[in-house]
């Protein structure tokens, strides 16, 4: 929620508000004189919401190495876990977002 904040002291139906403290709004006449003359600004009070940390993973990966049978071929532990994307071939994920001009 926005709110009209003091840039410098302002006396108003006698009162004195100080750089800072929120300004009344039930006069738009003084809003619109405050806020041109730059000494009000809105000012948004909501709190931004605190970015999550990231899960890393802290044991060995999941599933059992070994050879599959009928085997698969050599080097090819194919028992609960997948080969590397590099082993598999498969390609890698296109880059999410813009790229940034160099211009």
């Amino acid at each position: 929620m926005e709110k009209l904040i003091a840039v410098c002291p302002i006396l108003f139906e006698n009162k004195n508000y100080e750089p800072g403290e929120e300004l009344p709004t039930h006069n738009t006449g003084f809003v619109e004189a405050w806020t041109d003359n730059g000494a009000a600004i809105w000012k948004n009070t909501e709190e931004p919401r605190k970015q999550m940390a990231k899960a890393k993973p802290v044991t060995a990966p999941a599933g059992r190495s070994g050879d599959a049978y009928p085997s698969a071929g050599p080097d090819q532990d194919l028992i609960g876990k997948l080969p590397s994307r590099k082993a598999r071939g498969a390609q890698p994920e296109p880059a999410k977002g813009r790229r940034k001009s160099s211009a």
